[in-house]
This record gives structure tokens, C-alpha cells and sequence, in this order.
């Protein structure tokens, strides 16, 4: 090279550079093939023979990771289960979310609707033991907001999110 190329600032600086980063993988080259033993002081005292085991997981046995090992899930015999698969938490959410929406219907009672040609309506409705009233949309009754009104089913807004109650059928 020529000798004027080396009074550059930029070749300098970038030769300072790249002489850094050699430095910076040869140490990290070093430090990663050392091996470190832990001291004595390390360890747990007390009865040498005896060592700490740690127990593996309740119901995951030898013979189980080996079955679940076995199938293939890319094989192209299998299918998609039927249903969807809901975490505990997820089904202990909908449990709840059925069960209020049961309490719901048995709390209120839908005894007719009536719906009107631009998009609004009523619904007559009675809470539990009370008398029937006509409840338009918008309003409130035992706590819950009439939103929409469909011919047969009214739907509600409550705390916890909407309920859809509907007219029971004739003889129930």
C-alpha cells in the first residue's frame, strides 16, 4: 500500500477498529473454551454421600414421554381433535359465564317482544316474583339494559358482558 494511505484519519481509525474487535473474539474465544469448578465453599455441607436428587413431575413417568414420543403429529393419518382445547381457566370462565346466563333466564322472564320497522321495538319482560312491565331499548330492568330486540329474544347488557333471553316455547 502506499505509504500516504496510512496518514488517512479514517484508515487509521478504522484500522484501530478492527484491531479492537480481533482482540474482543480472541478473549471471548479464551474465556469460552476455560473451564470453571466450583470451589469447595460451593458446595452444600454436610454428609457427603448424600446428594441432592431433584424428583421429577407427578405423571410424567419414562413410559409416557416415550409414548408421546411415538405419535407423530405430522402423520398423515391423523386428524384434528373434535373440539378445541380450553385451558382449565378458560372452561372455568365459561362454567361461570353458563351458569349466570341460566340464574339470567330463571331471574327474567321474556314474555313477548315486539319489533319495529325502522330497527326499534320492545320487549315485555318480568323479574323474578314481580309483576310485567314493557321495557324499551335503552332501559333498564333488574340491573340489566335492554340493547336490541329481536322477534322471539331480547338481547341484554350486564356487568360481566351481554345475555340473549329468549321467549319460552309454548307448554314450557
Amino acid at each position: 500500500m502506499r505509504r500516504w494511505l496510512w496518514h488517512m484519519h479514517a484508515v487509521q481509525v478504522s484500522a484501530g477498529a478492527f484491531a479492537l474487535a480481533l482482540g474482543l473474539v480472541a478473549w471471548t474465544l479464551w474465556r469460552a473454551s476455560q473451564i470453571t469448578i466450583p470451589s469447595p465453599s460451593g458446595l452444600p455441607t454436610g454428609d457427603p454421600t448424600l446428594v441432592p436428587v431433584s424428583i421429577p413431575a407427578s405423571g410424567y413417568n419414562f413410559q409416557r414421554v416415550l409414548a408421546s414420543i411415538g405419535k407423530d403429529p405430522f402423520h398423515p393419518e391423523r386428524r384434528r381433535p373434535g373440539q378445541r382445547f380450553q385451558l382449565p381457566a378458560d372452561q372455568a370462565g365459561l362454567a361461570a359465564r353458563r351458569a349466570e346466563q341460566q340464574t339470567t333466564a330463571a331471574a327474567l322472564r321474556l314474555i313477548g317482544t315486539v319489533v319495529a320497522p325502522d330497527g326499534g321495538g320492545f320487549a315485555m319482560c318480568e323479574v323474578q316474583g314481580g309483576t310485567p312491565r314493557i321495557v324499551r331499548l335503552g332501559e333498564q330492568v333488574g340491573g340489566w339494559t335492554l340493547k336490541r330486540v329481536t322477534p322471539g329474544s331480547a338481547e341484554f347488557a350486564t356487568p360481566t358482558g351481554t345475555v340473549v333471553v329468549r321467549v319460552p316455547k309454548a307448554g314450557t
